[in-house]
């Protein structure tokens, strides 16, 4: 492949996902259930790691609409391609490059935070007799927050009968600013034998801890304005594994680890692939997943998320449900998510990628 046509193929994808979102990208640390199938937000190292020469991955989430009027939304939206480096050996070293696009928004403030990132990443072959394979990718972006005030209400504006309808003497913030934002990672992955895959990784998100206060341009001299709100730095790991155990079946357990600040949260569980039409190359994913935060009470679990999708050549549709044990055991309602991704893989080679998309 030609580098000018590489170029080419990847302002096309990121034309289409632009398109495809409804406004902008966001996001500040956006939470996937989905999280494979958003692999470039999961670490920037999974740049080039398909078993495709490009791919396209589309996420959206819908949180807590049983308990909000408006419910939070997260949308994602990314693309990567690679370019085999030394292609006259058996296995190359790789080259890749993407974007990612988030925005996540809280409707009844219309708090959004939206980004947009370009990520680079190279891979190393540790060897020619099997794949065996040590990523870097780095990630820079733009991070944009903003708040809309119109959709806020003091107490000095309430005019004593029925409504908030007085001017406010608050004095406010400018309600939109943005930043630079910073990332680097590692994967590593194997395939001793076919059928056996196994990889590593790990991400640091928000290298320079970035100011996220609405106040820090205030040259105010209030001491009660907080003016330093430091976005945690996040680190991220992962394990997983691709274990063939016919020919019609794949089965691939999965733990993720993030940890930001005084918050930790662990995903684990298994994904499920079955080939169901073999001509086609048709397949369904299905499998059960726990989340565990950690709270002030400890490390528990949060929620039970089930997972299914389905795959036809190089076009793959997820779908999931977050569950929150909270509603099974208080009277706390609707603190679930429903999910949806979509993944496509272009110019598909084989059928080895260094990780499962889905």
């Amino acid at each position: 492949m030609k580098i000018n046509h590489i170029y080419s193929r990847l302002f096309l994808l990121g034309f289409v996902a632009f398109l495809l979102l409804p406004n902008s990208g966001y996001c500040q640390d956006p939470h996937f259930s989905q999280f494979y199938a958003s692999p470039l937000n999961l670490n920037p190292a999974l740049a080039g790691s398909s078993s495709g020469n490009y791919r396209v991955s589309v996420n959206y989430r819908d949180q807590w609409r049983g308990a909000l009027d408006n419910s939070l939304k997260t949308f994602g939206a990314s693309g990567d391609l690679k370019y085999l480096l030394n292609d006259k050996q058996k296995r190359p070293d790789i080259a890749a490059g993407g974007f990612m696009f988030f925005s996540d928004q809280v409707g009844d403030f219309d708090l959004n935070t939206n980004q947009i990132a370009l990520v680079g990443a190279y891979h190393k072959s540790l060897s020619q007799d099997f794949d065996n394979y040590l990523g870097i990718g780095i990630q820079f972006g733009l991070i944009q927050k903003s708040i809309n005030y119109e959709d806020l209400f003091f107490q000095d504006q309430f005019n004593a009968i029925d409504g908030y309808d007085i001017p406010t003497g608050e004095l406010l913030p400018a309600n939109n600013f943005a930043f630079l934002d910073f990332a680097v990672g590692l994967n590593y992955s194997i395939t001793p034998i076919k059928g056996r895959q196994y990889y590593a990784g790990l991400s640091y998100a928000h290298l320079t801890s970035p100011n996220i206060s609405f106040y820090k341009f205030d040259e105010s001299p209030n001491p009660d304005l907080v003016k330093e709100n430091a976005l945690h730095a996040k680190l991220t790991g992962y394990v997983g594994a691709s274990i063939q155990t016919s020919e019609a079946l794949e089965i691939q357990p999965r733990v993720l680890f993030l940890n930001q600040g005084p918050h930790t949260e662990v995903n684990l569980g298994t994904n499920f692939r079955y080939k169901f039409v073999e001509k086609e190359s048709t397949y369904i994913h299905f499998g059960p997943w726990l989340r565990f935060v950690k709270n002030e009470k400890g490390l528990g679990v949060e929620s039970i998320v089930f997972s299914a999708g389905y795959e036809i050549k190089n076009f793959i549709l997820g779908l999931s449900y977050d569950h929150s044990i909270g509603d099974l055991v208080s009277d706390r309602k609707g603190l679930n998510a429903l999910e949806i991704s979509i993944s496509y893989l272009g110019e598909v080679e084989n059928n080895d990628g260094f990780c499962p998309t889905f």
